[in-house]
């Protein structure tokens, strides 16, 4: 069967054609849908806290229900490894397709399963093996789009156009927090637990099914048809770990950070600003929500810079800007006022648009074309397992252990030092051809 080719753009192209934005558009809304479906267990977590872990100490109950948050990252690198396999030998359409059809079952599944008063420890196995299946599907998702998007664009807007793959899974995040704080906002507790929460989990299944439709009308980039062409490798695996090393380690430092400032304080940071700071549940979500339109200001506006003075800039600064502002940020959420909490989080957040911006086009620019789809599966999991998805757990825990709520803020802090160290390690991918990658082999 012939798969459509998307022709690749000239490196003096000024944009994309209008066939190759659509595909864009199209790749990204995918991308939306999936961290709209991925992301909507974090704003429910107290929800799934009382009626899936219900424990006599409540924060046991909310600890519980990251842990299973967590874990669905833990297994991120299977759902990685398979889906950059189908990605790098069988096109990346098939892949994303699969991809937004599998979390689309898993979230409305979810919505369906019974509370544990009606089914005991049946519900939390439940909830636990469909936040797997999340896992996985999103275990590929992230890195096929970047291939898709940075594969698709002229080599001197890569940056801008891979800048839309970050937005979108910011848009996803905003839209899930938005559904939330309308569901819990204009139901009581007792409406909300009965139905409410499950009707966001619920409409996943026709929004992936719009996704799924779209994504199957994705053209393969002639950036991968060519190398394909020119004789792939049936392992692509074994090349990026023979070969890529040490692409995947850089990736893994360089996602360090920014993970950690999305998970801790966009997707766990309104539950710690009520339970530990005190700010009343509109203030809180107000916070994160601002926190993510700052994400969608920021992020390309930076990234049109990054096609102008390279990647490795807004990485390192971005990482160093973090380290000193994450205590700042905290001083000022401390002050209990809703006004100085959005400047805290906007002022951490200015590091962390630095380093996303640089992200995609980076990543993507530091593997060769046959093997970038798992190279970026590998590094990209790597560092959001250990940083982003059990970044709220840990950083629940350390509050707990510490009984202090300024440890979030050394935490952001650590982070932010391993992703200076990757990025001062990381070469300068501005221009790079795709085909080869920055980081030569055996290096």
């Amino acid at each position: 069967m012939h798969n459509p080719v998307i022709p690749a753009s000239p490196d003096t192209a000024p944009g994309l054609s209008a066939g190759q934005l659509r595909t864009v558009v199209a790749a990204c809304i995918g991308n939306f849908l999936e961290w709209y479906e991925f992301v909507l267990y974090g704003y429910f977590a107290a929800v799934f806290a009382t009626l899936f872990f219900p424990q006599e100490d409540r924060s046991v109950g909310l600890l519980t229900a990251f842990l299973v948050f967590g874990i669905s990252f833990v297994i991120r690198p299977l759902g990685g490894l398979f889906f950059g396999y189908v990605g790098d030998r069988f096109g990346r359409k098939a892949a994303l397709s699969a991809i937004i059809l599998m979390i689309s079952f898993a979230t409305a599944l979810m919505g369906l399963v019974p509370p544990y008063a009606a089914i005991g420890v049946a519900a939390p196995i439940l909830i636990f093996l469909l936040r797997l299946v999340q896992g996985v599907s999103a275990g590929g998702e992230w890195m096929g789009a970047v291939a898709y998007i940075v594969e698709t664009s002229p080599a001197r807007r890569r940056a801008w156009y891979g800048s839309f793959q970050t937005i979108t899974i910011v848009l996803g995040m905003l839209v899930a927090a938005l559904v939330s704080l309308l569901v819990t906002s204009g139901l009581d507790e007792e409406q909300l637990l009965a139905w409410g929460w499950r009707v966001p989990f619920l409409v996943a299944l026709p929004l992936g099914l719009i996704g799924l439709y779209m994504r199957m009308k994705l053209a393969e980039p002639e950036e991968f048809v060519q190398a394909s062409e020119d004789g792939g490798a049936r392992s692509p695996l074994l090349v990026v770990l023979r070969h890529h090393w040490r692409s995947v380690l850089l990736v893994a430092g360089l996602v360090c950070s920014p993970t950690m400032c999305t998970y801790v304080l966009l997707v766990w940071g309104p539950t710690f600003f009520v339970t530990e700071l005190g700010y009343a549940d509109g203030a809180a979500r107000t916070i994160g929500l601002v926190g993510m339109l700052v994400l969608i200001v920021l992020v390309p506006l930076l990234a049109r810079s990054c096609d102008r003075f390279g990647r490795r800039p807004f990485v390192l600064y971005g990482a160093l800007a973090v380290a000193v502002t994450a205590p700042i940020g905290f001083l000022l959420l401390h002050t209990g006022s809703a006004a100085a909490g959005v400047l805290g989080i906007a002022l951490i957040l200015l590091g962390d648009a630095m380093m996303l911006a640089a992200q995609p086009a980076l990543f993507a620019e530091l593997f060769p074309t046959a093997q970038r789809y798992s190279g970026l599966a590998i590094g990209y999991n790597l560092g959001v397992v250990l940083f982003g998805g059990l970044g709220p757990m840990v950083a629940q825990a350390l509050v707990a252990w510490s009984g202090s709520s300024w440890s979030p803020a050394w935490y952001l802090m650590g982070g932010a030092v391993i992703s200076l160290v990757a990025a001062y390690l990381t070469p300068e991918t501005l221009g790079v051809r795709l085909r080869s990658g920055a980081v030569a082999e055996g290096a």
